[in-house]
């Protein structure tokens, strides 16, 4: 077996590029079909040089339907499949069957991780982001975008050359040791605190009831934050995730929200923090 590699840093970085064409070429029928199949043209004319009929023909494999999470951990898929494009320009021993089924293999469990991977970086940034955009910083979108275009440039750049190295072996032992398992935990566990610390600083909700016991006030909110801190926040939060939970829709939920906040401002229940 041929070991010499013949792709370069320069098309595997282009590939690399091109794979974010995934999603601006979308179509109902095969999805990120047309925008994979221009992320390997690259590596099909480097692998086929001068001869177009062998390149549209290679090329007419990755017009199936594709679907997967292309930003982060979808680029491991990418990268197994441009290291067997060039065991078969090599050797011919890889056929386009086992591409095509490695591929479709993959897609389900990488976009599972990827999603959920994004969907949590995602939810970090945007509610550190917000809190700073809602101070008036102009910082908090700035650092958002460059944070994490940095994290997803970073992930998928060491996921398609892991990918291009090692194969799919790399993918098929993550999945079945749980490593993945375990660091979606572990940044879900971070997301639920940055999410649970937004709501109590931005849902700036008190109680401004007050009693009399002979000569002495008692404030009713003072009690609350001396047994539970942020108790109302976290009670509207609550409340709006059980709506959301009961499948209630977003108007309906707008309106209640409204009805409580009147309600409770006209009877001097609820007031906002200004």
């Amino acid at each position: 077996m041929n070991n010499q590699s013949i792709l370069t840093k320069k098309e595997l970085l282009k590939t690399w590029a091109l794979n974010y064409s995934s999603e601006t070429a979308y179509n109902y029928e095969r999805l990120q079909a047309l925008g994979q199949t221009n992320a390997m043209v690259p590596i099909i004319r480097k692998l086929y040089p001068n001869d177009k009929t062998k390149q549209c023909e290679e090329l007419k494999k990755y017009l199936t339907f594709f679907n997967t999470e292309p930003s982060f951990c979808g680029l491991g898929i990418t990268g197994i499949t441009v290291a067997m494009e060039e065991a078969r320009a090599k050797d011919g021993d890889v056929s386009p069957e086992s591409i095509a089924s490695i591929r479709s293999g993959l897609m389900g469990p990488v976009a599972g991780i990827g999603d959920t991977f994004q969907a949590i970086v995602y939810s970090i940034l945007a509610a550190v982001a917000c809190n700073l955009a809602v101070e008036g910083n102009i910082l908090g979108p700035i650092l958002f975008e460059v944070f994490y275009k940095t994290i997803m440039i970073v992930i998928s750049l060491n996921m398609f050359f892991i990918g291009y190295k090692k194969g799919k072996s790399f993918i098929l032992d993550i999945l079945k040791k749980g490593m993945m398992d375990k660091l979606t935990d572990m940044f879900g566990l971070i997301g639920l605190m940055v999410v649970g610390g937004m709501a109590a600083s931005r849902v700036a909700v008190y109680t401004p009831l007050k009693f009399q016991v002979g000569n002495i006030v008692i404030t009713f909110q003072d009690i609350l934050n001396t047994l539970i801190p942020c108790l109302i926040p976290l009670l509207i939060t609550l409340g709006v995730l059980y709506m959301v939970n009961k499948k209630i829709k977003p108007n309906t939920m707008i309106l209640v929200i409204f009805i409580v906040g009147i309600v409770g401002s006209y009877t001097s229940i609820l007031n906002v923090i200004k």
